[in-house]
């Protein structure tokens, strides 16, 4: 049985790794969890994403990792608009523009390096 209040990690291998963690560490601002080095195709980091985990591996030497498709996250956020703010002075892909749906949230979403849509929202 999963635990009602058990760990849940969003977990994905980057393309290229030192971006990735730079967007999700400097772009997002998530508080970084944990990381380790032990050399070629074996780093990592783990950042914390409300009641989640984002952990990014280093791919091995040599390996292409394919563009990932049909992948996304949503993390909610205190202010979407002053994320929104954020992305466009620091050059990040918006794919929407912040946006208040029917459903009562207001979303901005972000491409990250990798190609996986970051959907950052609040209560509209």
């Amino acid at each position: 049985m999963v635990l009602a209040n058990g760990q849940f990690r969003f977990m994905f291998t980057a393309r290229d790794y030192g971006a990735s963690v730079a967007f999700y560490r400097d772009d997002l601002v998530l508080p970084l969890d944990h990381d380790w080095d032990y050399g070629p195709g074996d780093a990592g980091s783990v950042f914390h994403a409300g009641a989640a985990m984002v952990e990014i591996f280093s791919a091995a030497p040599g390996v292409e990792v394919p563009r990932p498709q049909g992948v996304s996250m949503l993390i909610q956020v205190e202010d979407v608009d002053a994320f929104y703010r954020r992305a466009q002075v620091r050059g990040l892909k918006v794919l929407l523009e912040p946006t208040t749906f029917p459903w009562g949230q207001r979303v901005l979403r972000l491409e990250d390096p990798d190609g996986i849509v970051v959907a950052l929202f609040n209560p509209a």
